[in-house]
Order: structure tokens, then C-alpha cells, then sequence
């Protein structure tokens, strides 16, 4: 057994526990379970693709997190314009749905506009009241009631909306009124512009980033935490062998029900509010398709029932060096709440799906059919996750573990999020304040 003492150890080598190493000032090592480093922004070659684990963008409103994109990417990068789409009524309707409504027919618009007019506006409880609450009756009816109910898998009445600022697009009355008269100009949201890498995917920032921290174990899945004598120990097996580590201190990113599952000793108080968190999983489906240029859009929007996905991702168009000349590459989101999913039927109704919405063709011949599944991938904001997560964080802070990135935190955070999770962590150690 190794045993390294008076060392930092960070479990995750995802973006957030790479970000840590990089901004502690203490010895540090990094126990990954995967063979790979990235977590879920690993990309993967198959055939001369390049898929990412699940769609990735690069974008940010900190100009440290964006200096850091380019200090570490240098000449491996581009900055693009987002065209981004709700496929719907057989027609694109383009990104924000709520200031582009001209593109729907006469009928639903008018749906749309008095019902924003006529809307409630009492403060709202929950998500589905906040959607009432912001854009009326009809634009709930046609997108916001039917893409979030097919993405999160739950209750809309029964979803938080601590989350909402700056994920979800809310313009003015008056711009949504002009957006439904005529096309209008400006782009809405973070990312309507955004960073890709030219060369091997949204991974090549977490490759960069590991390459500058070093000390980091590959296949060594931590098993069990306990604590012996105002110490941590920390048992993992790494080529078939246990071996143990003692620090005094823990920054984790792997999700909190894992997490928690292996401490030893945790309170039953602790124990019941990590079995109420709420997650979604995830498929991706990665399609490689023998044609060039099938779509010039970089992602789209499905709402309709019809369609298993709920978006679709076009790596080609984020980067043309992620698909073999004259080749094109979709990839397709899943989302599900099930312990076990039918990986076949997901393929067959994936690629009719696409076939349904005109991306495809029926004599397409298709090169690669991969898919990637999992466990976690979307935090859910029932209405008890702030309760369940401050419970859990509180008693793991108490143990001097903690917990940083999506899954640590347990927040719906963006890579540049995460990557200033792991720096805030490093920052308290580094001054002492934990």
C-alpha cells in the first residue's frame, strides 16, 4: 500500500478538480477513476469522428475563465457566431423561440401574444409558475411546457427556479411583441457567441489543463473514506490493488450520492437528504454520416413528442477537423430517469427521428453508431434541493471534504462554472479559511 501524507488529494480529474490543482499552492494528487481525464467533457475519436461526451461550448461572462480558455488552448481555437434553432411545426424557428415567433403560422402567434399580454403575473412558487408567469399561456403551450417536460423528465410544478437566472432567455414584453412582426437582430443569451476548439474536441481544454497540473492517477476509483485521528483515509484500487492515502484535506467533484455512499459513518440525516437529490440521466447518440454538409446550424431544439431527443448537435459545423472530409456528424441528446435503457431502440428511434425531421435521408449511409451513456448529467432543482444540498455540504465541510463542480455542488453549472468552482476551493485552502 502507498501511503502519501501531508498531500491535497482531489477526487475527479473532471474540469473542476483539474481546475483545483491548478490554483492550489499546496502538493496535491488527483485520484480518477476513468482512464481518461475531462469527466463529462471528455471527447472521443471513432473512425476519424470527434464527438464530445455531450455537446460542449466554450463561453463565459469572467474575463479570468475566458483568458484561461485561450491561455491554455492558444491557436487551438475558434470564435463562432451561434445558430441555434427550435425545429417545430415542421419549420425552424430560430433561438430564442419568445423573440422569434415570426416564423410560426398567423394562428399560433396570436396564440402567443395575448397570452403574454394576458398573463399572471403573481410571483411564482415554481418553475411551471414562473413560465406563466414570464411568457403567457401560449408561448407555454407550443415550447416552454413541452422542451422542458421532455428534457427533465419531471414535475414542472414541482422544480425550483433558483437556477433560472441566466440559463433561461427572458426579453421584454415589447421585444417579444417586435420578434413576432419581423426578424430582429440581436442575439440573446451567453453564448450567442462562443469558443470551440479546432482540434480534438471540447476534451482538449481538460488535456491542456491536465498536462499543466500533472500528479494525477488515472484508474484509481476511490472506495472508502474514513476518519482516523483528525486525518482522512482514503482507500482506492488502482490496478487490481487497494492502497490508501491520509490528507487532511478533500476536494471532490464525483456526484454527492457517490460521494456519501462511501464515508464511512455518515448521520441518517445526512444519508436522507443525499436519497432526495433528484437527477436526470443521459444517451448520446453519435452519428456518422457518408455526406457532406447535411445542416449549417450548430444545434437544435426539439419540443415535439414525436421525437425521442430533445436536442441535436452538429460537430461539423462547430469545428470541420471533428468530421473526415466530405463526412458530416450529429449528436444526439437523450435524456431519461430510468435505472435501464433500451440502447437499440434508442438508435432506431434516433436515426428515424432524424429521418422524420429531414436531417437525414433515407439512403444515407451511416458510418458510425456509437453511444454514450450516463448516470449523471443533469441536476434537477426539486423544491427541497437547496434544503437536501446545504444538509449534505455542511456535514462534509465539517469533515474538511469539499465538494466543488456540477456534481460536488450539486448545481446545473457550465464549464466555466466548474472551472471557477475548483478555483474558489483552492483559493480557501490556500488562505486558510477551511
Amino acid at each position: 500500500m502507498n501511503c502519501f501524507q501531508r498531500m491535497i488529494v482531489i477526487i475527479g480529474a473532471g474540469l473542476s478538480g483539474l481546475s483545483a490543482a491548478y490554483h492550489l499552492n499546496d502538493e496535491h494528487i488527483i485520484l480518477e477513476k476513468e482512464g481518461k481525464v475531462g469527466g463529462l467533457c471528455k471527447s472521443i475519436k471513432v473512425d476519424g469522428y470527434v464527438f464530445d461526451y455531450a455537446p460542449h461550448i466554450l463561453y463565459t461572462k469572467n474575463d479570468y475563465v475566458e483568458n484561461l480558455y485561450k491561455e491554455l488552448l492558444k491557436n487551438n481555437i475558434f470564435k463562432k457566431l451561434r445558430r441555434a434553432y427550435i425545429y417545430i411545426n415542421d419549420i425552424y424557428v430560430e433561438y430564442p423561440f419568445e423573440v422569434n415567433l415570426n416564423a410560426l403560422p398567423p394562428e399560433v402567434i396570436e396564440e402567443c401574444i395575448n397570452g403574454l399580454l394576458n398573463r399572471n403575473e403573481n410571483k411564482p412558487k415554481n418553475f411551471e409558475e414562473w413560465i406563466y408567469a414570464t411568457f403567457g399561456k401560449g408561448i407555454a403551450k407550443h415550447y416552454m411546457f413541452p422542451y422542458n417536460e421532455k428534457i427533465w423528465k419531471y414535475d414542472l410544478s414541482k422544480m425550483g427556479i433558483d437556477w433560472i437566472s441566466g440559463r433561461v432567455v427572458s426579453p421584454s414584453i415589447q421585444e417579444i411583441k417586435q420578434g413576432a412582426a419581423q426578424k430582429i437582430r440581436k442575439q440573446y443569451g451567453q453564448n450567442a457567441e462562443f469558443y470551440y476548439p479546432k482540434y480534438d474536441g471540447i476534451g482538449a481544454l481538460a488535456n491542456q489543463l491536465a498536462s499543466s497540473v500533472g500528479n494525477i492517477s488515472l484508474n484509481s476509483e476511490v472506495v472508502e473514506i474514513k476518519f482516523v485521528k483528525n486525518q482522512l483515509k482514503i482507500k482506492y484500487i488502482k490496478e487490481g490493488g487497494l492502497k490508501e492515502i491520509f490528507t487532511k484535506y478533500i476536494i471532490s467533484s464525483i456526484p454527492l450520492p457517490d460521494l456519501v455512499k462511501i464515508i464511512d459513518d455518515v448521520p441518517d440525516e445526512v444519508r436522507r437528504a443525499v436519497g432526495s437529490l433528484v437527477h436526470n440521466s443521459l444517451v448520446c447518440v453519435n452519428i456518422g454520416i457518408k455526406r457532406p454538409k447535411i445542416i449549417d446550424k450548430h444545434w437544435l431544439y426539439f419540443p415535439e413528442k414525436e421525437f425521442i431527443f430533445n436536442r441535436v448537435s452538429f460537430p461539423m459545423n462547430f469545428s470541420k477537423f471533428t468530421a473526415p472530409k466530405g463526412r458530416s456528424s450529429i449528436l444526439v441528446e437523450v435524456t431519461h430517469r430510468e435505472n435501464i435503457v433500451d440502447i437499440d431502440d434508442i438508435k432506431e428511434k434516433t436515426v428515424g427521428g432524424l429521418v422524420d425531421a429531414n436531417i437525414l435521408k433515407e439512403n444515407d449511409i451511416i458510418e458510425v453508431c456509437d453511444i454514450t451513456n450516463f448516470k449523471y448529467a443533469y441536476i434537477i432543482y426539486d423544491l427541497e434541493h437547496k434544503q437536501n444540498v446545504n444538509i449534505i455540504h455542511k456535514y462534509l465541510k465539517s469533515k474538511n471534504i469539499i465538494p466543488v463542480g456540477r456534481f460536488g455542488e450539486w448545481e446545473y453549472l457550465n464549464m466555466d462554472k466548474s472551472i471557477l468552482s475548483g478555483k474558489m476551493a483552492a483559493i480557501e485552502l490556500n488562505e486558510g479559511r477551511i
